[in-house]
């Protein structure tokens, strides 16, 4: 395997110096249609279009002849991205970029003006700073005995209350595997709408101004650190399944002493660098987050996923703990690849959304029940079921969706189709699914944003939306989650599991 690797960063390097293909535009056609670089922090920010079909992109950073180091990237809808953490002397460089399957390369110069720190840094000593959106800086000190390389925030998270946005990025400091990020405890625990940005070599944590409303913690000070995980303290078989992938640890500390933090209502945004295989380019739907618990046990994170245009796998959590980055392919034997739905598919089996209907098959063609939207949506966003009902529907039985029944009803999602009853075995239509997406969508503050350009007055069967779905109908043809067909929304058809699929990837997979 280490022959290949090295084969494989041979052949890359080979594409990128020009050795095996043309390097003359004359020669003809250009995968690599535009490419920008930049350079922030110790870290080089590479961007660009490709031609139609382009799967990955390598791209190398020379100094004037001399290769400093290669990646590929992702190419999602004709883009790609990544993040190249190097230190760079000032002096211009050249970023060139090509198809990694061969052809011409494309580059883009850029320079390094602010010199790094040469590393020779004693404890406590200010080499270092982090820069601030505003413009501003603060320093940055670097513990050698613990490599925590710490920033004050306290001076400038006065403008979170105001609900601005702030964003710190720290520099890749050589030897630091932890970053924490100290404020005022008193500027998370309000109502802000506000957020507070923290970018490391490591990955990058967003936390909302309210991030502690709520909790009960007091004291003076809020101390967020992102280090990197410890994998030996992992079970072996976790580990093997992680293998070099990246495992971060995201801890608050108050007043210094490690607390816990957890808030439903506040969920903490982070994305860790990372440079896919060429199988899981091929297959980013399977990249996922797993939560490892304190026992060594995994959980998937349903809303973490690859994001090509910034070379990162982002997700949202509620608590702090170890994540990891983890590559998990789920087939079902009745979901073909050439199959319209197989990524739609493969994406919430990665993260146990579903675990098919059982012999290995998903049942892809089959309708969906209510029963079973209940259960697929409400794993999708991380809503638990109540583990002992005391309001339940009176068809709620005992059955795999009986607490999930009782947790819709209580939060508001799902009032039944009268009587108390939910009809959980009833084919599921339409504009059901999407009523119920949007109530449950509303109460953790994630109904999709943008502008399709159209409203249900495009389409010719509007009238055949009923009055308690037309919010909901009206909201996901505005933002393009729904499409229609042939100028219909047929809101009351019924729905397959593989279309159910499909509208989750959808909210869910942001892969563009």
């Amino acid at each position: 395997m280490k022959h290949i690797k090295k084969l494989t960063s041979l052949l890359l390097a080979l594409i990128l110096s020009g050795s095996l293909f043309c390097t003359g535009a004359a020669a003809g056609s250009i995968d690599i249609t535009a490419v920008e670089a930049s350079y922030s922090a110790g870290t080089v920010y590479i961007t660009g279009t490709t031609q139609p079909d382009i799967l990955a992109v390598a791209v190398q950073v020379y100094a004037d002849e001399t290769p400093l180091r290669l990646e590929t990237a992702g190419v999602t809808d004709g883009a790609f991205a990544t993040a190249i953490a190097i230190t760079l002397t000032p002096g211009t460089y050249t970023v060139r970029a090509a198809n990694y399957e061969g052809g011409e390369y494309l580059e883009a110069v850029f320079t390094v003006t602010t010199p790094p720190s040469d590393g020779a840094v004693t404890q406590g000593s200010s080499a270092y700073t982090a820069e601030v959106s505003d413009g501003s800086s603060l320093t940055v000190n670097l513990d050698m005995d613990t490599n925590n390389a710490s920033v004050a925030l306290d001076t400038i998270t006065g403008g979170l209350a105001d609900g601005d946005t702030i964003i710190v990025t720290l520099p890749a400091i050589p030897g630091a595997d932890a970053y924490t990020g100290s404020l005022p405890l008193s500027a998370l625990s309000g109502t802000s709408t506000g957020s507070l940005t923290m970018n490391t070599g490591i990955g990058s944590i967003t936390v909302p101004g309210n991030m502690l409303s709520g909790t009960g913690l007091t004291g003076r000070s809020a101390e967020i650190t992102i280090c990197t995980g410890d994998k030996e303290e992992l079970p072996d078989d976790i580990k093997e399944a992680i293998g070099d992938k990246p495992l971060i640890r995201i801890t608050l500390s108050v007043d210094s002493i490690l607390t816990d933090w957890n808030n439903p209502d506040a969920p903490v945004t982070i994305s860790v660098p990372y440079t896919p295989s060429e199988e899981e380019l091929l297959n980013p739907e399977s990249i996922v987050i797993w939560y490892v618990d304190g026992s060594g046990n995994v959980v998937t994170v349903p809303n973490g996923h690859y994001d090509a245009v910034t070379g990162t796998v982002v997700f949202s959590t509620i608590h702090f703990s170890d994540y990891a980055v983890a590559f998990y392919p789920v087939n079902f034997n009745d979901v073909a690849a050439e199959a319209w739905y197989y990524k739609p598919v493969r994406f919430i089996a990665a993260r146990n959304i579903t675990e098919g209907t059982g012999g290995g098959n998903f049942s892809p063609e089959a309708k969906l029940t209510r029963g079973e939207f209940i259960v697929l949506m409400m794993r999708a966003y991380g809503l638990e079921p109540d583990i002992s009902p005391v309001d339940n529907f009176s068809d709620a039985g005992n059955t795999y969706y009986t607490g999930y029944l009782s947790a819709a009803k209580r939060l508001g999602i799902t009032a039944g189709v009268g009587n108390n009853m939910y009809a959980p075995d009833n084919q599921i239509t339409r504009q059901e699914v999407f009523t119920l997406l949007y109530n449950a969508l509303k109460g953790i503050d994630q109904v999709p944003q943008g502008d399709s350009g159209k409203t249900v007055l495009d389409f010719s069967d509007t009238a055949l939306i009923s009055t308690w779905a037309q919010e909901a109908m009206a909201i996901f043809v505005e933002t393009g989650t729904v499409g229609g067909s042939d100028g219909k929304l047929n809101p009351t058809g019924t729905s397959t599991r593989a279309e159910m699929a499909q509208v989750l990837y959808n909210l869910m997979g942001k892969l563009s």
